[in-house]
């Protein structure tokens, strides 16, 4: 269950993109939608650190947490 939910991040910011830019709310998503758009490549690649740094965390923070939970588990 804990590893569903650090995989869950990902497609929720790559689920981000698509739902701002439909119903046209601000965030990270359109940013980086406008931005591909335009060609503004610093900007594509901030997001794109960004997230990958996030989702990098989440997945990090979801190891550690596996090998509290589940004991049969050590690192």
């Amino acid at each position: 269950m804990v590893t569903l939910i650090g995989l869950d991040l990902g497609m929720l910011l790559g689920g981000a993109v698509i739902t701002e830019t439909v119903f046209n709310l601000q965030g990270i998503g359109q940013w980086a939608a406008t931005s591909v758009s335009q060609g503004d490549m610093p900007v594509v690649l901030a997001v794109t650190v960004v997230v990958a740094l996030a989702v990098t965390l989440v997945n990090l923070i979801v190891d550690i947490l596996y090998a509290f939970l589940d004991p049969k588990v050590s690192y």
